[in-house]
């Protein structure tokens, strides 16, 4: 099994501190989601320069990969001038990946209200960014996130756009079963056959309609059938823990969550 984790679940941790961690954990990769005080990782010395080059050496000679990098780049924008300014952005991510061996870049779906056509402006960003992703040889994954969240409509912005190669999909397990109660199946069959990675991560009700995350296992997200999902159409990517730490200080530590998930995943793999 490909077990990742984003640095998302470790804010104030180092490069080195989240290799070793990886490294004691049996983990394959590192998915960065920022890094110490820089969210975005062209903000942060260890991505720039010779930082970049240790970056790199230091996760490379511990034997892992960068399975993915996190941006905050977004498909979903209202006109041509807020597309220019995410496509930059999408560009300079594109440039760290070869350096970091990495092959993959996140951007998120967006918002949709207030666009017109938002699946024909969405497909639009989705044909440009192809472009951007075949000349640096990676795939842009659009994950499940935003106003797309409803896998039919992603998958319809897919369709819109001739599902341009050099783009794929991001399951974040998560947030179709949290914000819609949709079926594993039926996300799957919606996503399939462009799932290249996916983010996990469990959660519960609370009485006033939010949610709170947990640790894998102690919530009501359908972790055992996603699983069993995945499996049935052949996934063979990237199993990537999303422990949103950087966001909801509150939550569990990373020491606790990074082995409680890849002992989860192990037993989900054992059957």
């Amino acid at each position: 099994m490909k077990l990742a984790f984003t640095t998302l679940a470790c804010p104030a941790w180092t490069v080195a501190r989240a290799v070793e961690a990886a490294v004691a954990n049996r983990y394959g990769a590192i998915d960065f989601r920022g890094c110490l005080d820089a969210v975005e990782l062209f903000d942060s010395p260890h991505f720039k320069g010779e930082g970049l080059r240790e970056t790199a050496a230091r996760v490379a000679d511990a034997g892992l990969a960068v399975s993915c990098l996190g941006s905050s780049a977004r498909m979903s924008v209202p006109d041509a001038a807020a597309r220019a300014a995410e496509l930059d952005a999408m560009r300079r991510y594109a440039e760290l990946c070869a350096p970091l061996g990495c092959r993959q870049v996140r951007i998120f779906g967006g918002a949709a209200a207030g666009i017109e056509d938002p699946v024909s402006a969405a497909a639009e960003t989705l044909v440009a960014a192809a472009e951007i992703a075949r000349g640096a040889g990676i795939e842009f994954v659009v994950e499940t996130h935003d106003d797309w969240k409803d896998t039919a409509k992603l998958r319809a912005a897919f369709d819109a756009a001739g599902r341009p190669g050099g783009i794929a999909l991001l399951w974040d397990v998560h947030h179709p079963w949290a914000a819609f109660a949709e079926p594993p199946e039926t996300s799957v069959r919606n996503l399939s056959p462009y799932i290249r990675n996916t983010h996990w991560k469990d959660s519960r009700p609370l009485p006033d309609g939010t949610r709170r995350l947990c640790l894998p296992g102690e919530g009501d997200v359908p972790l055992r059938g996603i699983f069993s999902a995945l499996r049935d159409v052949g996934y063979d990517g990237w199993y990537t823990l999303e422990w949103e730490k950087r966001w909801h200080p509150e939550i569990e530590e990373p020491e606790t969550v990074i082995p409680a998930f890849a002992a989860f995943m192990r037993n989900l793999e054992r059957g």
